[in-house]
């Protein structure tokens, strides 16, 4: 990989992790301009289009993937899942317009205590979630089915607001077979906790727009693409019971 790509490489992944997917798409297509087999970007070509609900491009992509590399398991995890999703008329995308954020009132959050693969392999982003208050955590669930908990800090103070009046809506923003986020917004502020944030700003903490995450430069590495395979992901164990 010349310098020139490597660079784009790194500036397409960036892209991805901030959500900008036309962008991504066409930093992805300037590196297979100057490298046709560079299946890598094939497969983060393939998932930007799929974020923006260009199916048959992202197909495309991933079956050009294939065929430069039959033994690909991201390229053919992604088709198939697309191919299911055929099927069954799940929504797969999002839209970055569709997870604003707010401070102060918004938070994407990293679940703890998953279920196990089995069920998050059946879930897509923008699914609708509901909280369930436990004596510790708040679960989350859709459909009547377990998917994760809040970590305590969070399940503590939201089920404090709750209790006080408060309302909140929750979306799956990215899911794999090992990992899963929710979008959490507040929808109202109840008169008990006017003066209260949902999630309160942690001034001390650091993010520079330019940084790039070196794990995510490596050859396949793993981006949350709305659930889609960017590598094999570890089997994860059952929740513990929450009661």
């Amino acid at each position: 990989m010349s310098a020139a790509t490597g660079s784009l490489k790194q500036l397409a992944v960036l892209a991805a992790k901030q959500a900008e997917w036309q962008k991504a798409i066409e930093l992805n297509q300037a590196i297979l301009e100057k490298e046709p087999t560079d299946v890598g970007a094939l497969n983060r070509l393939g998932v930007s289009h799929l974020q923006l609900n260009q199916v048959a491009e992202a197909k495309k992509a991933f079956k050009v993937a294939i065929g430069l590399d039959k033994f690909n398991t991201i390229a053919k995890k992604n088709l198939d899942k697309l191919n299911q999703s055929d099927s069954t008329n799940q929504t797969l995308t999002f839209s970055k317009q569709q997870f604003i954020e707010e401070s102060g009132k918004t938070k994407v959050i990293e679940l703890h205590r998953l279920a196990g693969k089995q069920v998050l392999e059946t879930l897509s982003v923008g699914t609708k979630c509901q909280f369930m208050c436990k004596k510790r955590f708040i679960s989350i669930e859709t459909n009547g089915t377990y998917i994760g908990a809040l970590p305590e800090d969070i399940s503590f103070r939201l089920s404090k607001l709750i209790q006080n009046g408060n309302q909140y809506e929750c979306y799956i923003r990215s899911v794999s077979s090992s990992t899963c986020s929710v979008y959490v917004r507040e929808l109202f502020r109840s008169e008990d906790n006017l003066d209260v944030s949902s999630f309160p700003i942690n001034r001390s903490a650091h993010f520079a727009g330019d940084d790039i995450d070196d794990s995510l430069l490596k050859e396949d590495a793993a981006l949350e693409y709305a659930g889609f395979e960017n590598e094999e992901a570890e089997e994860t164990e059952e929740p513990a019971d929450l009661e």
